[in-house]
């Protein structure tokens, strides 16, 4: 699931080449973001919310999609994952899972949070807590569960996704499991998914 970072180079110098050429043509007035050392905020990475072709959805009672991540899922609040809710899970689905991943680079995510064992007739999660039979693994900071680091520290500008997996098959692994491991086995098992994106603005 991982690939390596890459960046986009805006070539500034090829537009003062052209603006010294006397050919008779004139340059368009340069955008503010030209004009400055400091490069605007790039656009979100992800869609504001995905929902599958069979009509897998997830959303959250406690803010809408893209918007502002919610003082309680942060340090300086209750520091609980949000209430999520879902519908239309497909026939099939023998166990769910739910990952929050930062995805504002989309060729480098940085999984935050993974739940998985939670049974396929549960439609909802209450803030904090997971039903019977569900659990967590580390994440990429190597932190058991939600809340470590605290999200708020990850910076301004960054899109955080909830995705809900519909499992084919039981999780291949225990609570306390390695993040990577973990989310790449969810991805395997999968047969449908859907997302919801939150924000640090």
């Amino acid at each position: 699931m991982r690939h390596r970072r890459g960046s986009i180079l805006i070539p500034l110098a090829l537009l003062f080449a052209a603006g010294c050429a006397d050919d008779g043509r004139e340059l368009a007035e340069p955008s503010d973001w030209q004009t400055t050392t400091t490069r605007p905020p790039p656009p979100t990475s992800a869609p504001p919310e995905r929902v599958s072709d069979s009509g897998l959805r997830i959303w959250s009672p406690d803010f809408e999609p893209a918007a502002a991540i919610p003082l309680a899922v942060q340090c300086a609040g209750d520091n609980l994952f949000p209430s999520l809710r879902w519908e239309s899970v497909p026939d099939g689905t023998v166990e769910l899972s739910v990952t929050l991943a930062d995805q504002t680079d989309p060729e480098d995510p940085l999984l935050l949070w993974l739940a998985a064992g939670i049974p396929p007739a549960t439609r909802s999660l209450d803030a904090g807590f997971l039903p019977a039979g569900g659990f967590e693994t580390l994440n990429d900071y190597g932190a058991l569960g939600w809340g470590t680091p605290c999200l708020e520290e990850l910076g301004d500008n960054r899109d955080l996704q909830f995705t809900i997996w519909a499992l084919g098959s039981p999780a291949g692994f225990a609570p306390g499991a390695p993040g990577n491991e973990a989310w790449d086995d969810v991805a395997a098992r999968a047969i449908d998914s859907a997302t919801v994106l939150m924000r640090i603005p």
